[in-house]
């Protein structure tokens, strides 16, 4: 509009000496224009950088080979305004001048290619972003999340903290992070990422793009030397999907020694918390135990949930609930029973042990050094401070003298995500990462044996206790339903967590977003939630069988007996000959074991307990009936019939009361 405006204003004033500069600039601009265009369109594919299947252009593009074939593409710097450089000072280093250096380093091990990248930023640029492609792919892991869909290519989460969150208390609870995290994704072209601690790591992923990104603003990563932005992960490359995975999971993850509490994988635990909520005392309890004997059902434990305290924090029964705590659980005892207590890191404002604990100086500080206040889903109060040796003992030794008090066995340690340390938090140890805060917790309630469980966790693959799922909706779908369940089990192997404690049989019956109100699962839902969790490493009950009627007690007898019997060895003896000994999960996704079908990599209702047992659960309302693939071998089922592999079956009938599985031949 404006050189419109002055060429007419020109013309009427036969300025014709103007109108040759004018053109002459008009000249000099499209020259310029044109250069910059053809840049872009065919300079930009310059390339500044090659080595071993590595290419970045010269305008920022980036692809991965292995073995002459494209595997990766993605952006580079995608922040950054200007062309990279070769570093003056060393060919495998690139500068964009003024903002930020990169820094390439190259591995290789047997088939694996690992390309470490470094990045550094320049003191005024505040974040670093590189952003890879992912449709030409499948891919897996991250952490848990609240639509757990797998492959995870369709996510659609916003660019936010890679930090572990609560997404039962969040509004926007589809675009949070759940308790379990690993800054870790793999594909389907025998590709994975693992993003250093160090790193203040925000993802998004979105129109099938995987965006990595260091920022410390808008986040709970600490910032202690005021310096700009780092981001340091490696990308390496192997033949196919199980392959790749096997060589990071040997380099970034720890192994677990050894393995929890036997009985937990045999017989189910039996929790108060989705039956009664906190509404409980001392002659519920009794009332529960004796009604679980009465239907013949065995036990690992019963789990005493919240409800029993007067204030959180204190590790004391409620006297007008539990006027005799002790006498209550030997009552328990006799029937059979271990009895464990849910516990948290938080102690209320009402609380004797905040008021001890700041004495002490325990509790996670602000930044004037005063216990941070957090609003957690049970009020108001502190966060220990795990990293500080002497309050980790206090917490420890306050709970074993909860356990010679009361006769309580063990415990069930929730909460400790990230998401509950304050902004610009303090700890006795400088923690820049929030994960380690969860870390930290983690490691030091695993003293107190392998009868646990934890919901968080953080680089804590080597513990040998329980890490059970984020609590469950009662519904079939992918809002943290049924279909969920599976999903997030072989999302956390793929983390690099054995240990999987599903989540209670027929979720948590929640009342929509009252989470104090029951409000009894459907039926159905509740015998194909029951008939999943067989096949898994423990099952967990709350909601009890007998509420429903005689034919869902009978189901889940069968199965239950058919878990303890059955699955429960062959989960055990995977343990012992390969857990211990490589790290390998015990439910695996059927890439394990076909990494190149086409199937196999995409298929999100089917799983496998080690090699040998494919299950195929009915996770969708009326069915009766179901599609199931085999890979490639020969597969028998219950009946003796044995079925060809590496290829569809339709249709194959699912009683209410069956469940599809196949032994490998």
């Amino acid at each position: 509009m404006f050189l419109k405006t002055l060429v007419a204003v020109m013309i009427r004033r036969k300025m014709a000496k103007t109108l040759l500069i004018l053109s002459a600039a008009v000249a000099v601009l499209s020259t310029i224009f044109w250069n910059d265009l053809m840049t872009f369109l065919g300079g930009s594919a310059t390339k500044v950088y090659q080595r071993e299947g590595l290419v970045i252009t010269q305008s920022s593009a980036v692809s991965f080979a292995w073995h002459g074939k494209e595997v990766l593409t993605g952006h580079l710097g995608t922040v950054l305004w200007n062309h990279p450089q070769v570093c003056p000072d060393s060919q495998f280093c690139l500068e964009w001048e003024g903002n930020a250096k990169l820094k390439v380093d190259f591995q290789e091990s047997g088939d694996i290619v690992c390309h470490h990248i470094h990045w550094k930023a320049a003191k005024d640029i505040t974040l670093l972003e590189d952003c890879y492609d992912m449709k030409s792919a499948h891919w897996y892991g991250g952490g848990e999340v609240f639509e757990q869909q797998w492959p995870l290519e369709e996510w659609q989460l916003p660019m936010t903290p890679y930090v572990s969150g609560d997404f039962l208390i969040n509004e926007d609870a589809k675009y949070s992070y759940g308790s379990m995290l690993e800054p870790y994704w793999l594909s389907s072209n025998g590709v994975a990422i693992h993003v250093d601690s160090s790193t203040p790591l925000h993802v998004g992923i979105s129109k099938e793009k995987l965006c990595l990104r260091s920022t410390y603003e808008n986040s709970k990563y600490q910032n202690h030397g005021k310096s700009p932005p780092s981001m340091d992960y490696k990308l390496c490359i192997g033949r196919n999907v199980k392959e790749v995975h096997d060589y990071m999971r040997a380099n970034f993850f720890f192994f677990p020694s050894s393995w929890p509490d036997e009985r937990m994988f045999r017989s189910p635990v039996w929790s108060t918390w989705a039956q009664y909520k906190t509404g409980i005392d001392e002659s519920s309890i009794i009332e529960f135990a004796k009604a679980i004997r009465e239907n013949n059902f065995k036990d690992s434990q019963l789990e005493i949930d919240d409800g029993f305290q007067v204030a959180h924090g204190d590790f004391v029964f409620d006297e007008k609930k539990f006027p005799n705590p002790s006498k209550t659980v030997q009552e328990l005892h006799d029937m059979g029973f271990r009895v464990t207590a849910w516990v948290t890191p938080f102690a209320n404002l009402d609380s004797e042990a905040y008021r001890e604990g700041a004495k002490l100086g325990y509790w996670v500080k602000n930044a004037h050094g005063e216990p941070g206040i957090i609003k957690w889903w049970n009020g108001h109060g502190a966060a220990l401070d795990f990293t500080n040796p002497d309050a980790a003992k206090w917490y420890v030794d306050r709970l074993k003298r909860f356990q010679e008090e009361t006769g309580i066995d063990s415990f069930k340690f929730d909460a400790g995500e990230g998401c509950y340390l304050i902004d610009n938090f303090q700890t006795h140890a400088e923690l820049s990462n929030p994960c380690e805060y969860t870390a930290h917790y983690a490691n030091t309630v695993a003293t107190l044996g392998n009868q646990i469980e934890m919901r968080a966790g953080c680089r804590n693959q080597g513990l040998p206790i329980f890490f059970r799922m984020m609590d469950k909706h009662s519904s079939w779908g992918w809002d943290d339903g049924l279909k969920t369940m599976l999903t997030t089990a072989v999302t956390f192997s793929i983390m690099g967590y054995p240990f999987i404690l599903p989540d209670m049989i027929g979720g948590n019956a929640y009342d929509g977003l009252n989470v104090q109100k029951t409000v009894l699962p459907d039926r159905e839902l509740f015998i194909r939630w029951l008939e999943l969790t067989a096949f898994l490493l423990s099952m967990q009950y709350s909601v009890q069988p007998w509420v429903f009627d005689e034919e869902v007690v009978r189901i889940a007898h069968r199965w239950t007996t058919f878990h303890g019997e059955v699955i429960t060895p062959m989960i055990l003896e995977i343990v012992q000959k390969e857990t211990v000994v490589d790290g390998s999960p015990i439910i695996r996704p059927l890439w394990w074991i076909a990494p190149t079908d086409k199937y196999a990599t995409r298929i999100d209702c089917e799983f496998l307990v080690g090699n040998d047992m494919l299950v195929a659960p009915v996770v969708d309302k009326g069915r009766r009936a179901r599609d199931v693939y085999l890979p490639e071998g020969n597969w028998m089922d219950p009946s003796g019939q044995v079925l060809s592999g590496g290829r569809w079956y339709g249709r194959m009938r699912a009683p209410l009361d069956e469940i599809l599985y196949f032994v490998k031949q």
